[in-house]
Parts: structure tokens; sequence; C-alpha cells
């Protein structure tokens, strides 16, 4: 054997039994590899999925004397509902009155103005301008009662609203004691109250921001009327 092949044959028994083969026993149970992280273990406490108190009722007491105060402002806000459509009413009357005394004033000076008679035409010209000063204070004054009518509608509404949301309090704070946390069944009448309850908040903002809107309209009425008391 010759010098070179010594050499190698020797560097692969070295290699051999520097890198020892594993070997297995035949009792030896394998650990199968770790499964994987579920993902649901990722998220963090904080965050797991619970019910969540969205409204707490006040004492019943407060709820209920917010109501009769509430009971109390309907009445006056349907009575002075009542006074302003009659406002109306009787000033739409007094602008076809003085349309009609407008008319018969320009017709009394062009019949002046065609018989010659210049007093008589000054005199009718006097009036038709007086009762047309006249007629802008009043449409003015009806325009701000038409604004004030329906501002006074949404007021209704909105109180009516309120009640409304006081009755759902009322059902929450009044069962608030009685549910039984295991009770599916109490549990879900419990949350059906609890929607009621945030509808009719819904339904109040709403009409809250409704009845803004009107008092809006109705400052830009006064704001016209002054403006042709002015001139």
């Amino acid at each position: 054997m010759d010098l070179t092949r010594i050499r190698r044959t020797a560097a692969a028994f070295l290699i051999a039994g520097a890198v020892p083969f594993p070997t297995v026993d035949a009792q030896q149970t394998v650990t199968p590899p770790a499964p994987a992280t579920a993902a649901t273990s990722l998220i963090p406490a904080s965050a797991a999925d619970t019910v969540e108190v969205l409204l707490v009722a006040r004492a019943t007491d407060t709820v209920r004397v917010e109501k009769d105060r509430l009971l109390g402002e309907r009445r006056d806000a349907e009575t002075r509902w009542a006074g302003l459509r009659d406002q109306s009413m009787r000033l739409k009357a007094t602008i076809a009155e003085l349309r009609d005394a407008i008319e018969a004033a320009s017709a009394k000076e062009k019949l002046a103005k065609k018989d010659k008679r210049d007093a008589d035409r000054i005199a009718a010209a006097v009036d038709k301008r007086q009762l047309q000063r006249a007629l802008e204070l009043v449409e003015a004054r009806f325009e701000l009662r038409l604004a004030q009518d329906e501002e006074a509608r949404i007021h209704r509404d909105f109180i009516d609203a309120s009640i409304r949301a006081d009755d759902a309090e009322l059902s929450i704070a009044e069962r608030r004691d009685q549910v039984v946390p295991n009770d599916p069944a109490q549990r879900t009448a419990f949350q059906e109250l609890t929607s009621r309850w945030l509808q009719a908040l819904r339904t109040r903002s709403a009409r809250a921001n409704d009845l803004e809107d009107r008092r809006f309209k109705v400052i830009d009425a006064q704001i016209a009327l002054l403006k042709r008391q002015r001139n």
C-alpha cells in the first residue's frame, strides 16, 4: 500500500471517530415535536370577550322626580304651542285684511288721479304706503310665529322622547337587583331592556338636534323682524 492510500484511510477513521452516529434504544420513547401554539393564547387577558355594562341606571326615585318634572314641562309646552298656533292664524287673517285694504287704497289713488283730484290722490297714496308698511311688519311677525310654532312642536316631541327614555331607565332600575347573573333567560331579558333604553336615548338625542335647528331658525326670523322694524 503506497503512502497516499495509507494517509487517506487514516483520515477516514479519524473523521468517523470524531462524529459518532446516534443510537436509539429499542425501548426509548421518542418525544414528538411540540404542537404550534394556538393563536388565541396571544390575545391579552384585557381583550378577552366579556359583557360590558353599557348603561348604569340612576336610582328609581331620581328618575321618577325627573319624569314628573318633564310631565309638567310637557303641559306647558302644549299650552305654548296652542297659543302660537292661534297667534299665527290671527296674523294670517290680518295679512289678508291688509292686502284688501291696500288694493282699495290703490283703487282710490287711481280713481283720484283719473278725476284729477290731487288731494284725494295724495291721501290715498299716503294710506297705501302706511298699509304696505304695516303689511311688511305683520308678515315678518307671521314668519316669526310660524318658526316659533314649529319650535314649540318639536320641543314637545323632545319632552315626549325624554319621558320615554326615563320610562326605559326605570324598567332597568327596577329590575336591576332581580337579575341572576347565571340565568340566561333573565340576562337576555335585561339585555332587551338595555336595548330599549339605548333606542330611547338615541331618539331623544335626535329630537334635541331638531330642536336646536328650529331654535336657530327662530333667531333668524327675529333678526328679520328687527331689520324691518328698523327700516
